[in-house]
């Protein structure tokens, strides 16, 4: 009976994890279902973050989950440190009308440590990778009365407009379907000022960039 009695003094929690502050002290007066918790444990390893992306992207999201693991990289929001690697786990049940998002969760072993409860992040989802894609910058691709094109200089440093089939546009990169032959340079800024076989002369990481 005496150690039934003593069983009943200890407290287990059910997850590993770290205490926080201690909210209860000796000597304090403490009572089953009390509201206050004695004290506060957050799991570190795994750990969860939640993030959320527009509803727009959502179909997308689910065709490429359907097919396998979707893996998401988390860095803490300064930016510092090598991104966290762990997968998708967690699709909400409805959009938030308020914002039209969806929120997602990812879990992550988590084992240097790095995440933390409460941290905010930077996310990156990962759907699919696409190997020797031609990509250039966003700001390369106009818009005219035939569709989408590019200024593209050519050997003799004179310029030609060249259609291009946009495939997506990923933050200031724009990945090209057809138009474009990896090497070649575009032109990124004053093409208003251009016409077919203006010379031009290029800039590095400025006026030119190549496909």
């Amino acid at each position: 009976a005496a150690r039934l009695q003593l069983e009943y003094c200890t407290i287990r929690s059910p997850l590993s994890g770290r205490t926080g502050s201690l909210l209860v002290h000796q000597g304090n007066l403490v009572k089953a279902n009390d509201a206050q918790p004695l004290v506060v444990i957050n799991q570190i390893r795994p750990i969860y973050v939640s993030f959320s992306v527009p509803q727009a992207q959502l179909p997308e999201i689910e065709r490429y989950r359907s097919a396998g693991r979707l893996t998401v990289a988390a860095v803490s929001a300064e930016g510092g440190g090598a991104p966290q690697e762990g997968a998708l786990s967690f699709i909400d049940n409805q959009i938030d009308r308020a914002t039209g998002t969806i929120l997602l969760k990812a879990t992550f072993p988590n084992e240097s440590r790095t995440l933390w409860p409460g941290q905010f992040t930077k996310v990156r989802l990962t759907l699919a990778r696409q190997a020797d894609a031609v990509v250039v910058p966003t700001q390369a691709v106009q818009t005219g009365q035939q569709g989408q094109y590019v200024y593209v200089v050519r050997p003799d440093q004179t310029v030609e407009p060249r259609t291009v089939q946009v495939s997506r546009t990923v933050g200031g990169d724009t990945v090209i379907a057809a138009g474009l032959t990896p090497g070649e340079t575009v032109v990124t800024d004053g093409q208003l000022r251009l016409a077919p076989g203006v010379k031009v002369k290029t800039r590095e990481g400025r006026s030119g960039a190549e496909a």
